[in-house]
């Protein structure tokens, strides 16, 4: 009876264990939270192809040009941008923060950010130039790539 007693308690410390982890879903670096991502950030999204259905083949075709050729000139800035994060993560983990180290660091990272963003607005510029006025009235709010979208790059999301 006790056999039977000890056995009954593994197995429901065992099943409670298992429906915890289950509920948390994949493991290491998997799940719902923040980091480098397929999340609501700062990629390109689905682009222009996705909200004005009507372009024609050359059009298409510079559209996809201009957005590869930004994600290219911005990989190093995302590069930069995330070491600049990591290291101001350390600069508050010091045993003494220093104020001026930790302004700096956020300064740069904010330098990064503009130039991110002037990045992002020169391509949605030029994608603007390429479509007729008809086609740029059907465009979201927002500007091109900026849709209910999935981009590349940091953000918020599932980190699957």
């Amino acid at each position: 009876m006790k056999r039977m007693v000890v056995a009954l308690g593994f197995a429901v410390a065992v099943t409670l264990t298992a429906a915890t982890v289950f509920a948390w879903g994949p493991g290491s670096g998997m799940g719902r939270g923040f980091g480098l991502c397929n999340g609501y950030g700062g990629g390109q999204g689905y682009g222009v192809a996705a909200a004005v259905p009507n372009l024609n083949a050359e059009q298409a075709a510079k559209i996809r040009k201009i957005q590869s050729d930004r994600y290219a000139e911005t990989t190093k800035v995302r590069s930069e941008l995330y070491a600049k994060k990591i290291e101001l993560q350390g600069l508050f983990r010091e045993p003494v923060l220093d104020q001026e180290k930790i302004a700096s660091k956020q300064g740069e990272i904010v330098a990064l950010q503009a130039r991110m963003q002037e990045k992002g607005l020169a391509a949605r510029t030029a994608v603007a130039e390429i479509l007729t006025p008809e086609q740029r009235a059907q465009l979201p709010a927002y500007g091109p790539g900026s849709g209910g979208g999935r981009g590349r790059g940091m953000g918020f999301g599932n980190r699957w």
